[in-house]
C-alpha cells in the first residue's frame, strides 16, 4: 500500500486555499489543482509498504506525537518547485509554526527510518502543495501565487494515510491519526 504521514488543513483553512484555488483556476493554464477538502502537509513520505507497516508504525508514530506539543501554523506566501522557468508543483509556504513542523517531519521520518522506510532524497521543506504542472508550457499568475493565502490553524495532530492514485485524482484513506503531546 502507498503511504504518507501528513497533518489536515481544518475546514476553514480547507475552504480559504479551495478559494485561492478557484481564483487561480482560471488565471493558471496546465495545471492540475489539488481538491482543497484533501489539502494536506505532508511530514513523511513513505510510497509503496507492506500492510504490517502500519500495525509496526503504530505505536512508534504514538510516541512520536507524545513528544511534541500543539502549535500555531499560519500559511505564508507561495511559490513554485524546482523554478519559475521549469514549474513543477505549485505550493504555498508557512510562516509562524515552520520549525515545529519542522520538528514534527524529524520526528516522524526517524521513526520511519528506524521501521527500515528509506529516508527522503531531499530535506524537509514546509508547503502545501496546491496543483502540478500537467502540460509545459504553463501561464501561472506569479503575483497572486507569491502572496498566497491569509490563514492560520492550531496543529494537535497527524496522521497517517494511504494513498490509491485513480484517474480522477487520489483517494486518500486515514489510517490512523496521533495526537500531539499524548
Amino acid at each position: 500500500m502507498r503511504l504518507f504521514v501528513a497533518v489536515r488543513l481544518t475546514s476553514e483553512l480547507q475552504q480559504a486555499v479551495g478559494a485561492f484555488i478557484a481564483q487561480n483556476v482560471v488565471k493558471t493554464k496546465g495545471v492540475k489543482w489539488v481538491d482543497a477538502s484533501q489539502a494536506h502537509f505532508t511530514l513523511f513520505f513513505l510510497g509503496e509498504q507492506p500492510a504490517r507497516l502500519v500495525t509496526e508504525l503504530d505505536p512508534l508514530l504514538q510516541k512520536a506525537a507524545a513528544g511534541q506539543g500543539s502549535f500555531l501554523l499560519t500559511l505564508g506566501p507561495g511559490g513554485v518547485f524546482p523554478s519559475w522557468k521549469a514549474p513543477r508543483v505549485l505550493w504555498l509556504g508557512v510562516e509562524k509554526g515552520q520549525e515545529e513542523l519542522k520538528a514534527l517531519a524529524a520526528r516522524v521520518t526517524a521513526v520511519c527510518v528506524e521501521r527500515g522506510v528509506a529516508p527522503p532524497d531531499c530535506p524537509f521543506t514546509p508547503h502545501l502543495t496546491l496543483g502540478r504542472v500537467k502540460s509545459p508550457p504553463v501561464a501561472i499568475d506569479r503575483e497572486t501565487l507569491t502572496r498566497g493565502v491569509a490563514g492560520e490553524m492550531t496543529v494537535t495532530a497527524f496522521t497517517l494515510f494511504a494513498s490509491e492514485l485513480r484517474p480522477e485524482g487520489p483517494l486518500y484513506r486515514e489510517l490512523g491519526t496521533y495526537q500531539l503531546g499524548k
